[in-house]
């Protein structure tokens, strides 16, 4: 797996804040990194956002995210 860079995370953040993409694919995305045996992710920044996106679809309520 190709490690992600800072700059690609916000574009994907970016098209979260956009609608095209859903919280739930940008969680699915991080936890592949983040479950992997062996992640491989060199940048701090990276591996903390990584695991931030992970969570990203953890709701509040029953409706509403935080």
């Amino acid at each position: 797996m190709k490690q992600p860079t800072v700059s690609e995370i916000i574009k994907i953040l970016k098209l979260v804040l956009i609608s095209e993409m859903t919280r739930e694919e940008v969680s699915d995305w991080a936890t592949l990194y983040v479950m992997a045996d062996n992640p491989n992710i060199d940048d701090e920044n990276v591996w903390d956002l990584l695991i931030l996106l992970s969570g990203i679809d953890i709701l509040d309520s029953p409706t509403t995210y935080p």
